[in-house]
């Protein structure tokens, strides 16, 4: 028998959770073999982009075509900011996004990563009308 659940608060001040788990159930789950990726002994590089897009372009799909563009060193990507208003033309939004880039073999150049960032601006001009954000 297995149960989840909250202690009546009649019996505690506090908010009290139990669980009961059968043990023997939990291990012949078939997991697979174990993977990992060990971590990069080279630091990371960071960069900031902007691009001016039309309203409706979500940023989902934006950040979709910016890895596409990227590949293998591009390790993150985070929406910081989303803008409309003075500076934008109207119909527009401006997304903002920080990328992560990184190598296993080495320390990675900032004449390694503008051509990405090229790359970026080219790929998302043609597939969303973007622009760089000026």
């Amino acid at each position: 028998m297995e149960l989840f659940g909250k202690v009546h608060p009649e019996l505690t001040e506090n908010a009290v959770f139990v669980a009961e788990i059968n043990i023997d159930k939990l291990q012949a789950i078939n997991t697979g073999k174990p993977k990992y990726k060990e971590i990069s002994k080279f630091p990371i590089v960071k960069k900031d982009i902007a691009l001016v897009v039309d309203k409706n372009v979500e940023a989902l799909e934006l950040a979709k075509t910016i890895k596409k563009a990227c590949g293998g060193n591009l390790k993150d990507i985070e929406v910081f900011d989303v803008y409309e208003g003075k500076g934008i033309e109207d119909g527009k939004k401006s997304l903002a996004y920080s990328l992560t880039f990184s190598s296993q073999d080495k320390t990675l150049t900032d004449d390694e990563i503008n051509p990405l960032l090229d790359k970026i601006v080219e790929a998302t001009g043609k597939e969303f009308k973007a622009e760089l954000r000026k």
